[in-house]
């Protein structure tokens, strides 16, 4: 299994979000915990529903990731573009990290 980490949207203002180690929220693909085996994603998307029951985030669901040195990074186009933000305005990008 690839690693993966847990991402959803905030409802307050549709910002993508990833699903820390202590059940928080975070702009950070970084910040993730990160499952490295199918029992550890269970736990994680465990936490996942209990947090999203009593938070403002909807649809958590699982990705996988790439990085093994240095910072994680969400795979795949769909969530590349997730995580920097829409790519018709440039605008509209969060900061990247450096």
């Amino acid at each position: 299994m690839s690693r993966r980490i847990v991402t959803a949207n905030r409802l307050r203002d549709g910002a993508v979000v990833y699903l820390t180690a202590l059940g928080r929220w975070s702009e950070a693909p970084a910040d993730a915990a990160v499952a490295r085996d199918g029992e550890a994603l269970t736990a994680l998307l465990r936490l996942a529903e209990t947090t999203e029951a009593g938070s403002p985030v909807v649809g958590a669901y699982a990705i996988a990731v790439e990085g093994e040195a240095g910072p994680i990074r969400p795979q795949g186009r769909r969530e590349s573009i997730r995580a920097v933000g829409p790519t018709v305005r440039p605008d509209l990008k969060r900061p990247t990290a450096a």
